[in-house]
């Protein structure tokens, strides 16, 4: 019995293994995520660059500020929240989605300094 029993425990592990790479359909896709978490790592940053003292002043604009991030991409706050959430849940894709969002600063900077030559 465990002579059949190991090769069907092998078979359910690796289609798990292999079934877990699909995101569900409620969660917004990694190549559209990374871009929006680029525009709200940004946005906070402008926050912070802007209001580098004022903390009271910081709390109130960057939720604003996320919040006009999430129209321009035509996304709920939950939604986004809730995305960001099974990312984090997920380490493998979490940093997939990190090492996106690096490779889009990266040009976005070396863009800049281009731009300054």
């Amino acid at each position: 019995m465990t002579k059949h029993f190991l090769p069907f425990a092998i078979f359910i592990f690796l289609f798990a293994a292999c079934s877990s790479d699909d995101i569900p359909s409620d969660i917004i896709p990694i190549n559209r995520m990374k871009f929006i978490l680029f525009d709200v790592i940004s946005a906070d940053q402008f926050a912070s660059t802007k209001y580098p003292k004022d903390t009271a002043a910081l709390r109130k604009n960057s939720p604003v500020l996320y919040q006009q991030v999430f129209a321009i991409y035509k996304i709920s706050k939950d939604d986004f929240y809730k995305s960001f959430n099974y990312y984090e849940s997920h380490p493998d894709k979490n940093k997939e989605l990190f090492d996106s969002v690096s490779a889009i600063a990266g040009r976005a900077r070396q863009s800049l300094y281009m731009r300054k030559m």
